[in-house]
């Protein structure tokens, strides 16, 4: 009796620690859902690869990626910075998109909201990060850092983009 005693003392307590877990992970991810809010608004002027301004008169600052500088008063243009500006306005300029943005990081210091843009179900900061026109946040305090993480790994190995001259990927043929 005292081994099967063990035995089913063990198996409960593993239950309750992967159910307690389990709960935690879904908090977590609960909590990040409720935190996000979303509105729907044409893309009308497109700043530059992470800055577009839409038809309500909002100005969108990419959330979670950051591309090179084509209008910063302390830097000169910088390589790939054109290339990303077109291929966002080749991509949503006009077009009605989903904008997504967070309770906790609502704005940036200059004001803009932090979003992440959609359209047609495809997210625009993860596609640009994935082309190489643009780096990844570092932030771990970002939802989808991981995966743009990951996605900017992809762009370095497959030297898409900005990464082109990277030593260590391997070139497409």
């Amino acid at each position: 009796m005292g081994k099967r005693f063990f035995i089913v003392t063990l198996l409960v307590t593993l239950a309750a620690v992967v159910a307690v877990f389990c709960a935690g992970l879904g908090i977590k991810s609960y909590r990040e859902k409720a935190a996000m809010h979303s509105f729907e608004a044409v893309v009308a002027k497109v700043v530059d690869g992470d800055t577009v301004w839409t038809d309500r008169g909002e100005k969108i600052r990419l959330l979670g990626i950051d591309t090179p500088e084509l209008h910063h008063p302390d830097y000169p243009v910088q390589a790939f910075a054109q290339q990303a500006k077109d291929y966002v306005a080749g991509r949503i300029l006009g077009k009605k998109c989903i904008f997504e943005y967070s309770d906790f990081d609502h704005y940036d210091k200059y004001g803009r909201t932090l979003a992440f843009i959609y359209l047609d179900g495809d997210l625009i900061n993860a596609e640009i990060v994935k082309k190489g026109l643009g780096y990844a946040s570092p932030n771990k305090n970002i939802p989808r850092t991981r995966e743009f993480l990951v996605l900017e790994n992809i762009a370095k190995k497959f030297r898409a983009g900005l990464w082109k001259y990277q030593e260590g990927g391997q070139i497409k043929k």
